[in-house]
């Protein structure tokens, strides 16, 4: 098996991007900015690893932010962390909420 296979790309629903906090566009180096480079760790990314957090709107435009596999599972992981504190579900039974429920399933992809 090739590292590519082992690695295949992990698409994000759409649901859950905004739930995934990224750092801000202005305190970023360009090529983080513009997907060349992990936009948290700063890995150079390819068509084959890089992984898309969807369109974004900053202040002038659009951002199209990317990033590797194992910081967007920390990511997603932080977000699912940070969900219960912010759902009425999540208060009241978290094993019925749907939004944790696929946090925890993106996550579980993105370990693969």
């Amino acid at each position: 098996m090739t590292a590519t296979e082992t690695s295949a790309l992990v698409d994000i629903p759409a649901s859950l991007l905004p739930l995934i906090p990224l750092p801000p566009l202005e305190v970023l180096p360009d090529a983080r900015a513009r997907g060349a480079e992990c936009v948290w760790g700063g890995e150079p990314l390819s068509t084959a690893t890089a992984i898309d957090l969807g369109e974004r709107e900053t202040d002038g435009g659009h951002w199209f932010p990317r990033a590797c596999r194992p910081c967007t599972r920390r990511a997603v992981l932080a977000a699912r962390n940070d969900h219960p504190g912010r759902c009425e579900q999540c208060t009241d039974d978290a094993t019925l909420c749907e939004t944790r429920r696929a946090l925890h399933t993106l996550a579980l992809e993105l370990r693969r």
